[in-house]
C-alpha cells in the first residue's frame, strides 16, 4: 500500500520556504513537524526520522500528507483560545463590575462559598461564574486569566501558623538569648 506521493522531494525552493518557517515559528510542535517533512522530502528513512523526533510513522505520514495537499500552512498549530471566550464580552464587563462592586459574602451564600467572604478567591469565582453565566471552565489558571481580564492580581495567601509566638514574645526571647 502506498501511503505518500512517491514523487516527494526537496528541492532548493522548498527548502529556503522550510527555513525561514523554521525561523519564525515560537511552537516546538509546528517545529517537529517542519522538521519531520523536511527530512522526509531529503529521503531520509522514515525510521530515521521516527528515533529522531520520536514520534509514530503514522504521524509522519500524515503531516507529510498534509503538507502535499495545503503545503507549510497545513504545518501550523490549530490552538485555539476558546477556553478563555466562553463568556461573552458583556458577560466579561458584568463579572468585572461585580468583581470590583461587590465582595463574595454580598453575592454568594455562605453554604456555596468556599472562603470567608471579605476576598474573591479562585474557589469563589468558579462558583460565581457557574451560577451567574452556566460556564464552567476545565483549568483553575482559566479562572486566574479572568481575575487578570477584570483587573485583579493573584496572590497566594500566607500560611500564619496559630501556634506561632507574637513578635512581642520572639523579641523578648532573643533579648533573653542575648544575655545569656
Amino acid at each position: 500500500m502506498v501511503w505518500l506521493n512517491d514523487t516527494f522531494n526537496s528541492t532548493t525552493k522548498k527548502s529556503s520556504r522550510f527555513d525561514r518557517r523554521n525561523k519564525r515559528t515560537r511552537d516546538v510542535h509546528e517545529l517537529k513537524r517542519l522538521q519531520a517533512v523536511r527530512l522526509y522530502g531529503t529521503g531520509m528513512s522514515m525510521k530515521q526520522i521516527m528515533d529522531i523526533h520520536n514520534c509514530g510513522e503514522s504521524s509522519i505520514r500524515e503531516w507529510v500528507q498534509k503538507y502535499q495537499q495545503a503545503g507549510l500552512s497545513a504545518l501550523r498549530s490549530n490552538w485555539s483560545t476558546q477556553n478563555a471566550s466562553k463568556l461573552t464580552s458583556e458577560q466579561q464587563a458584568d463579572l468585572r463590575t461585580r468583581l470590583h462592586e461587590y465582595h463574595p459574602d454580598q453575592l454568594l451564600p455562605a453554604e456555596v462559598r468556599v472562603s470567608e467572604g471579605r476576598f474573591w478567591t479562585v474557589s469563589d469565582l468558579m462558583i460565581g461564574v457557574e451560577q451567574w453565566y452556566d460556564v464552567t471552565y476545565q483549568d483553575a489558571g482559566s479562572y486566574r486569566n479572568l481575575f487578570k481580564r477584570c483587573g485583579f492580581s493573584y496572590h497566594r495567601a500566607e500560611q500564619v501558623y496559630k501556634s506561632r509566638p507574637s513578635e512581642a514574645e520572639v523579641a523578648e526571647f532573643e533579648a533573653e538569648l542575648e544575655k545569656k
